[in-house]
């Protein structure tokens, strides 16, 4: 029996609207990578003062473990204090 190694993380981020900011994530979150994304938010956050909504599509290979969900749990509470909306899509499988 084999062990297939994770996917590395990729995220890609985009400002479809000048009020909106989308992180595309696709690869592995889990206690190696969610830092990262967590870091790339909060410093999207900061960049973008005017932004009102945060969409986070998670592609279907993101697989989470419990850090993977304590992230996303931190990337809430970091949009909620800068009063902007987040919006999950995409199969995290968490």
């Amino acid at each position: 029996m084999t062990s297939s190694s994770p996917d590395p993380l990729t995220i890609v981020v985009t400002t479809p609207r000048s009020d909106t900011v989308e992180i595309r994530l696709d690869g592995e979150m889990d206690d190696e990578t969610s830092y990262e994304v967590v870091d790339t938010v909060r410093q999207l956050l900061r960049a973008h003062r005017g932004v009102s909504r945060l969409e986070l599509h998670c592609g279907p290979s993101v697989a989470g473990d419990p850090t993977g969900l304590a992230a996303l749990l931190m990337i809430r509470r970091l949009a909620e204090a800068d009063d902007v909306d987040l919006v999950l899509t995409g199969q995290a499988g968490l």
